[in-house]
């Protein structure tokens, strides 16, 4: 029932999905007493287990790549409901339109990019703190990238990440979550790997 309803309300306009959207992160139990903390307490066990999430049950019958993008979906809007009115207007709109984006994906007739590549990802660069400027900020999570004890990482454009914030973007697209900067695709490495076999058998 109430993946039934969430469609629903879906199908509206994009105002109306963030509106649900922050309904659900607010069932999550995030602490707002903290107006000054900076670096957001996001529940990541939510969004890695989605059938223990909120959002799911365990008898969903909407398919795992729906889920997937709602619980990304979830798992940005987090971050941004933590954030107070007017505190990074830059971030505000990013992390909106990252929601919208991913809320329109959910739905059958709007379909993404596909994702980025297993071999991609897993070979994403470990950028050391002390390398970079001490400005330099993660515009997801907003931590300080130069002081985090997260994994930092580099897209091959140049913008810098929280690995974990950036791994459930490229999971289902092949592009910086900031320029839209494509990277290779699953497909790509498929062709790849073809051409060297064939060049194998005949060369």
């Amino acid at each position: 029932m109430i993946i039934k309803g969430l469609s629903l309300f879906l199908s509206s306009s994009k105002v109306v999905c963030l509106v649900i959207l922050f309904l659900f992160v607010g069932e999550l139990g995030i602490d707002h007493s903290n107006k000054k903390k900076k670096t957001y307490d996001v529940d990541l066990d939510a969004f890695m287990n989605p059938a223990s999430g909120s959002l799911f049950g365990q008898g969903s019958d909407t398919s795992s790549h729906v889920q997937q993008l709602i619980q990304t979906a979830n798992f940005f809007g987090q971050f941004r409901q933590q954030m107070q009115t007017g505190e990074d207007v830059e971030q505000e709109q990013f992390l909106d339109n990252l929601v919208s984006q991913l809320l329109e994906e959910s739905q059958s007739n709007a379909k993404g990019p596909p994702p980025a590549s297993k071999r991609f990802m897993e070979n994403l660069p470990i950028v050391k703190g002390d390398t970079l400027d001490s400005e330099e900020s993660c515009i997801i999570c907003k931590d300080n990238l130069r002081s985090s004890e997260s994994t930092v990482t580099r897209m091959p454009c140049g913008h810098y990440f929280d690995r974990d914030c950036l791994l459930p973007w490229l999971e289902l697209h092949h592009t910086c979550p900031m320029c839209r900067s494509e990277v290779e695709t699953e497909h790509a490495v498929e062709e790849e790997e073809e051409e060297e076999q064939r060049g194998w058998m005949y060369g």
